[in-house]
């Protein structure tokens, strides 16, 4: 690790990526990277996904064309009929 992260990094933290790195046999550099490269989908699936405005925008303007679809067309492919009553 660079003196920079070594001064960045908290104490302890920076104590067990030295370790890891002993044992695997990396550079302490390369057990960061490695630890990140690891860490860093774990951390961004717990952000909910967002759209942008824009995609947000397109997307409700779509599902609102998509709820006009009149159920009696190409709409109504893959739905059950519905019985009529007194069957």
């Amino acid at each position: 690790m660079s003196p920079f992260l070594l001064d960045t990094v908290d104490p302890i933290l920076a104590d067990r990526l030295r370790k890891l790195a002993g044992k695997r046999g990396w550079s302490e550099s390369d057990a960061l990277i490695r630890v990140i490269e690891r860490g860093l989908p774990v951390i961004e699936a717990e952000v909910p996904p967002s759209l942008e405005h824009e995609e947000a925008d397109a997307l409700q303007a779509a599902i609102a064309a998509l709820e006009q679809i009149p159920t009696s067309t190409f709409a109504a492919i893959g739905k059950v009929p519905e019985e009529p009553e007194g069957s």
